[in-house]
């Protein structure tokens, strides 16, 4: 059938207008429910972010991995999570004069209400047709499992909208244009560690693309425009992410943060909180077998693919995203993606399978997901175009059809909004914290007494506080850590306690180290007195 049966086929300024506004008032509702980060990855950007809108640089008054083996607080920040939210999140405050979580988030915001403007041209540009990019646009908007984190302090919204404009450069090449997507590469970079796959597959994509299009001509002629085009990409990538490589030279002696490679080595994810990291090398690695290597690599792989599916998918979508990339695998763009999506799958769940399964592979994704959310329209497009072949049929029945994916991507997300925000509770224990420390306060804690906890980040923004994590291990490490940093009060939470340290919630009278100041909202509240 043809595809010539829809009246506008021109997306109109309108249009755009429509899909940012949309997006804005779905990103400010989420803003007035979510008023606080909600979890750890959120809550440490945001402390990033106040650190930098303070005027503390990149420095964090808190502790939440030994991997660097730091020496004490004030402790270099970003030696494990990168610093693009951060910055962010200050450009928020200081654009304000608010250090607000509010105001943290502005850009956030700006970013997803940007992002389906993104996704509606990414989508216009593989077929020309103007209601498949409006359903293209319509589902960035109500994005399913990612919706409740898109206005907090974290990439997915700056994900989907860079690698939305990566997607919708990635059309043809010359050396200003790859220098562009050189910067995109970088700037997926300073968001995430593993957004340092973007650098050689922005390479890969810029030079066999500036080889195809130079047609004529010897040899030697093409692969001279496909290197300069390599280059203008690297050119653009150091020019973000350089001055980050040079500060971590300075500050760790290394362009990578020291301790990163310990995560390698790891064989679960609770160890990454390991208070002796440097224990963790290839040969313990080793030591715990090869079968039992393999099964953990083999269950992430597939418990990402689950993810794929049920979350960058969003079930519905899935198989209309692949009707798209049969459709449209000979688009370029699209050869692209699906070449970096499957080398992200492999790299997560291959070499850090313990962390992707814990949401590494979750937020790699998004980069994707502007040009997966494009291909779901373009498939649902593919199979009507199959299906329905009376054309005094076809116009009212594909509109209804289109109108349908997108009501039942809304009522999807609304319900996980109302799962993760209410059910769930929008909160890592932020407000307890907050309680907790005004209890601290009453029982005659120094302002600056730095105390141990779950999730360092969240309690240092709800009081200020310095703050180290609880350690992975038993009583001797949770010592050694309160020595070393000078934690005089260890905060565990129920339900929060790894099994070394049971006991001491349930019989804390039993440890001599410590004298119990009461239970708080189920959080046992502990002063430290073993001598330093």
């Amino acid at each position: 059938m043809s595809t010539s049966w829809s009246p506008e086929t021109a997306l109109k300024r309108r249009d755009f207008l429509v899909l940012f506004l949309v997006a804005l008032a779905v990103g400010l509702v989420l803003m007035a429910l979510e008023r606080v980060p909600g979890y750890m990855d959120a809550d440490y950007y945001y402390s990033g972010g106040l650190q930098l809108a303070h005027g503390h640089g990149f420095n964090d008054m808190l502790i939440w991995n030994f991997l660097d083996q730091p020496a004490g607080l004030p402790h270099p920040s970003n030696s494990y999570w990168y610093p693009l939210a951060s910055i962010v999140a200050a450009g928020g405050m200081l654009l304000t004069g608010q250090a607000s979580f509010a105001a943290a988030r502005l850009g956030f915001l700006l970013a997803n209400s940007l992002a389906p403007l993104v996704v509606a041209a990414l989508a216009w540009k593989l077929c020309h047709r103007r209601p498949v990019a409006l359903v293209a646009g319509c589902l960035a908007i109500f994005s399913g499992y990612y919706l409740p984190f898109v206005v907090t302090t974290d990439n997915y919204s700056l994900y989907l909208l860079v690698g939305g404009l990566f997607f919708l450069l990635l059309e043809r090449i010359d050396f200003g244009r790859a220098l562009l997507l050189g910067l995109l590469a970088g700037i997926l970079n300073l968001a995430r560690g593993d957004g340092l796959l973007w650098l050689p597959l922005t390479l890969a994509a810029v030079t066999l693309l500036a080889y195809r299009e130079a047609k004529a001509g010897p040899v030697w002629t093409r692969g001279g425009r496909a290197a300069s085009s390599g280059l203008a990409a690297l050119l653009g990538y150091l020019a973000v992410m350089g001055p980050w490589f040079v500060r971590n030279r300075i500050v760790f002696g290394s362009f990578l943060p020291p301790g990163s490679g310990h995560v390698l080595w790891m064989t679960s994810y609770n160890q990454i909180y390991s208070f002796t990291p440097q224990a963790y090398t290839f040969q313990t690695w080793l030591a715990s077998g090869w079968h039992s290597l393999l099964a953990d690599r083999l269950q992430a792989l597939g418990q990402n693919l689950s993810t794929a599916f049920f979350a960058e998918g969003a079930i519905v979508l899935v198989p209309l995203m692949l009707a798209g990339i049969w459709k449209y695998h000979r688009s370029f763009r699209v050869q692209v993606s699906v070449a970096g999506w499957t080398l992200v799958l492999l790299a997560e769940s291959l070499l850090f399978p313990y962390a992707s399964v814990s949401g590494g592979f979750f937020h790699a994704g998004t980069a994707f997901q502007a040009l997966g959310f494009a291909l779901a329209a373009l498939g649902l497009e593919a199979l009507l175009d199959r299906l329905l072949h009376d054309r005094r049929q076809a116009l009212p029945l594909a509109a209804l059809s289109r109108m349908a994916v997108v009501l039942v991507l809304v009522i999807f997300s609304a319900l996980l909004v109302k799962i993760r925000v209410f059910d769930r509770g929008w909160t890592e224990g932020e407000y307890v914290y907050q309680a907790v420390d005004a209890y601290l306060q009453a029982h005659g804690a120094p302002a600056q007494a730095v105390v141990l906890v779950r999730n360092p980040p969240a309690y240092f923004i709800m009081s200020g506080r310095p703050a180290v994590v609880i350690p992975f291990g038993g009583v001797d490490s949770l010592l050694a850590a309160a020595r070393r940093y000078g934690a005089g009060y260890v905060l565990l939470e129920k339900g929060g306690v790894g099994r070394p340290l049971q006991d001491l919630y349930e019989h804390p009278e039993n440890y001599p180290e410590f004298s119990s100041l009461g239970t708080f909202d189920d959080t046992l509240i502990l002063s430290i007195h073993a001598s330093p």
